[in-house]
């Protein structure tokens, strides 16, 4: 599930963002003060990250930590404003989107919408999916040895491998993965290998139709884990 994490004191923000999530299989957690917040951040990874600007005390500065931090700072950032920070500064200072009060449940609807395809692009880089699958290697002088794919994502996969000491360098591609009816192939190179016999490998290479299909399977696969929300258009929306 996406998660989300809201910084406010004003209750009709919270009523109309809660009512918003929930329609569209979202979780929400809530703080009141900057304090909070930081903390909740250094310790949680969330999708999207919605803070009331000018109605919490330093709440801008959230966002500007957020963006210089680890966890979080590819989040999608919506900055709540009520007349007193700009557009301009909010989108400086690092926010997505921007919500101005009075926040009607249909604004609200459609900037969340807008967001989304951000959202799915970044959950879509850095979650590995769980795949039970199999991946055909080319490297060091042998060709298509078939080795179990245990997960996959937009950068690379890892195998379940248990010929480690001879796979260095680089290697060629080629994976069957559920659902689809024709091979993937890439280029990749080995990064690392664990001595309970799984390998990764780093993408280096792979062909526009490759990688516009591997996409669309992750993204389908995102859907399945994260139901409700529909592809949108990205974007800076009020």
């Amino acid at each position: 599930m996406l998660k989300a994490l809201l910084l406010t004191r004003d209750h009709e923000v919270l009523r109309v963002i809660r009512r918003v999530l929930e329609t569209v299989t979202i979780d929400l957690e809530t703080v009141t003060s900057t304090d909070a917040a930081r903390q909740i951040l250094v310790r949680h990874k969330f999708d999207a990250v919605m803070v009331d600007c000018d109605d919490v005390q330093s709440g801008c500065d959230v966002i500007r930590e957020l963006r210089k931090g680890r966890s979080n700072a590819k989040s999608i950032v919506f900055a709540i404003t009520n007349k007193v920070t700009s557009v301009k500064d909010a989108f400086e200072m690092g926010a997505n989107f921007i919500l101005e009060k009075p926040i009607s449940v249909d604004r609200a609807s459609r900037s969340l919408r807008a967001a989304h395809g951000l959202i799915m692009r970044e959950r879509r880089r850095y979650h590995r999916h769980l795949v039970q699958a199999t991946a055909h290697l080319s490297y060091a002088g042998l060709r298509d040895v078939p080795v179990a794919l245990s997960n996959i994502s937009e950068g690379g996969i890892a195998l379940a491998a248990s010929r480690t000491p001879d796979m260095r360098g680089t290697v060629a591609l080629r994976l069957e993965l559920p659902g689809l009816k024709r091979h993937l192939e890439a280029q990749g190179e080995f990064v690392w290998t664990s001595e309970k016999g799984h390998v990764g490998v780093r993408f280096t290479s792979i062909p526009t139709q490759a990688k516009s299909d591997l996409d669309a399977w992750l993204n389908r696969q995102l859907e399945v884990m994260v139901p409700g929300l529909t592809n949108a258009g990205a974007g800076r929306q009020g």
